[in-house]
């Protein structure tokens, strides 16, 4: 049997923590409403079911035989934030204008959203460790190691999804309140900040 209740003790702390899904999450919904914030979330939980398949079906095994992998994650993820951090810091100096514009083309494209919350978790080293070390701990030696993953991934994603679609409407709410002028551009500012410090966090 999945000692599931110690699953989620452990997993519910680690959601809770602000990380790289949640910086996203808040930037995206910042920038584009709650519907982007929640598209950027449904992106966010396919990168956590990926892992789960990939766990499941024996990725660890070829990470273990390729650690390589494991350093093109981590440079891949670095860059990746460090652009959204860069990019983030470059809205707060643009016009007002040119701020609404860029929520509506958002507004307008929920593949571009997904994406981006995809890219996040995938590229992100910790939920590579936490799906290929701490998921299988959680496996007793008895029971059907792929269907236990997938359950223990399902899980996860049940918590996470909702945490994510909070951080959606905050960042929404946020930008409403922080509409327009020096406010909104502060609130960029500091996202912009938190993504790369994130980014500098993984690479050190």
């Amino acid at each position: 049997m999945l000692p599931i209740w110690g699953f989620i003790a452990v997993t519910l702390p680690l959601v809770a923590t602000p990380g790289v899904s949640t910086a996203v999450v808040l930037r995206n919904s910042i920038g584009g409403g709650t519907r982007v914030g929640v598209f950027t979330a449904v992106g966010c939980n396919l990168g956590n079911l990926s892992y789960g398949f990939l766990t499941a079906f024996g990725f660890g095994v070829a990470l273990q035989r390729w650690p390589s992998v494991w350093l093109v994650l981590r440079v891949a993820g670095v860059l990746y934030l460090a652009w959204l951090g860069v990019r983030s810091l470059l809205h707060a100096v643009g016009s007002p204008a040119a701020t609404a514009r860029r929520a509506d083309a958002a507004n307008d494209n929920p593949v571009r959203s997904m994406t981006s919350g995809f890219l996040a978790n995938v590229l992100n080293p910790s939920l590579v460790a936490f799906y290929l070390i701490l998921v299988p701990q959680f496996i007793p030696r008895e029971a059907p190691f792929a269907r236990s993953a997938l359950t223990l991934s399902a899980i996860h994603v049940s918590i996470a999804f909702p945490w994510h679609c909070v951080w959606a409407v905050a960042g929404s709410t946020m930008a409403r309140v922080l509409a327009a002028g020096r406010p909104r551009q502060v609130l960029d500012v500091l996202t912009g900040i938190a993504l790369l410090w994130l980014a500098a966090k993984i690479a050190f």
